[in-house]
């Protein structure tokens, strides 16, 4: 795969670090300053999968992997660039297109936060939390009367 793979455990310092990058080196030029975190399942793994998505991933995108499901960050992202990826992924996967997308900076200016959204949509549309997207502070997984 040409996007790089990493543990669980690593997903939010990874996107405070690039978070990080994208303040102090591109937040005053034209290059795109954002990143965006998508969502997709694999329905069962499968040698194909992998060759698939080595044409689709970047070598500067990460993914994390649990279990069956799939967290991408994707440097110099937008959010439109995110969904286009994402609708072609889910395409090939024949599964329902859902945008699970966040965008830094236009959906939150922090990693916490940005991940915190992304496993608040993941649980209302697939009812499952992931370990990978959590952080220091606790999910409220009841909903609130």
């Amino acid at each position: 795969m040409s996007a790089k793979r990493f543990s669980a455990s690593d997903l939010l310092s990874l996107v405070e670090l690039e978070i990080s990058v994208l303040k102090r080196y591109y937040s005053h030029s034209n290059v795109t300053n954002s990143l965006s975190l998508i969502y997709f399942r694999l329905p069962e793994k499968n040698e194909g999968y992998e060759e698939a998505f080595e044409r689709i991933l970047r070598h500067t995108d990460a993914i994390v992997e649990e279990g069956e499901h799939i967290v991408a960050l994707l440097f110099g992202t937008n959010k439109t660039g995110a969904s286009k990826l994402l609708s072609g992924i889910q395409e090939f996967l024949n599964e329902k297109p859902i945008d699970l997308i966040v965008s830094y900076p236009k959906d939150a200016k922090d990693a916490k936060t940005l991940l915190t959204l992304l496993q608040d949509d993941i649980k209302e549309n697939y009812g499952v939390i992931l370990d990978c997207l959590k952080t220091d502070e606790p999910i409220d997984i009841f909903e609130k009367f």
